[in-house]
This record gives C-alpha cells, structure tokens and sequence, in this order.
C-alpha cells in the first residue's frame, strides 16, 4: 500500500491545527524530539492520556523507519508505561530501528522525563510501504 505525507499528520503534519506537530530530527542512534504536552491531551487531571503516549512512541518509531530511507506503517505495538506523563512538561522521545528482516522493520523508541528517567516505552513492528 503506498502512503504519502499530506501534512495532516495527528502527529507530526504541520497542517493540522488539532494534532501534536511534533519536531523530530535526526540523531546518532535514529532519532529524537522534544515535546511540551498542553492540557488539551490530558486523560486524568494533569496527566496525559495513555493514547497520546502511545501515539508519541508509535510516531518516533515510523520517523526511525523514514531516517532509515523506509515508509513503513505499524503492524504492532506494545507499550510499558512506567510512570504518568504530566501535562506541561517537557519529555525527550528517542526511537530508534534495531532490527531488519525482508519487509518487516523492528524498532523500540522511549520517553525521558527532565531526570532522564523512563515514563514509557515501546516496541514495533513496522512494515514497509
């Protein structure tokens, strides 16, 4: 199935008044971003809503896909939430590929809070478009 990028992207398109817009960039390891959630994405007073932080993770894998030269779409996620990620503070999200098969892409991507400690974590697997 080919994709193509529009801008509308919930997560990372530029066009999309709604979504995240998310800045990622190219690291040594794949790639990174940091992000300041505002209250509009909160579950729980304060905290972030687990489909936000799931939608974070998802995003810093498939852009390792892209720095890898791949358009891949997710074929599985599963997420470890560690600790609550409150609203208004910034979080470092880190992705990275470490595995390739054929189609099928493996990536693992994190979120750091200011301390450097782990709110949640991820692993996918990505299929190429």
């Amino acid at each position: 199935m080919p994709v193509k990028n529009s801008g509308n992207c919930f997560a990372c398109g530029p066009n999309n008044e709604h979504g995240l817009r998310l800045d990622i960039r190219p690291n040594t390891e794949g790639v990174e971003f940091v992000f300041t959630p505002p209250a509009r994405f909160q579950g729980w007073d304060g905290i972030v809503h687990g489909g936000i932080v799931s939608t974070l993770l998802d995003e810093l894998i498939a852009w390792a896909c892209s720095d890898r030269g791949f358009e891949a779409v997710t074929g599985e996620l599963v997420v470890r939430f560690r600790k609550p990620l409150p609203v208004g503070r910034p979080v470092r999200g880190i992705g990275r590929i470490v595995r390739e098969k054929g189609r099928l892409l493996v990536g693992e991507s994190r979120l750091l809070d200011e301390a450097g400690e782990t709110i949640a974590e991820a692993g996918g697997k990505m299929m190429k478009a």
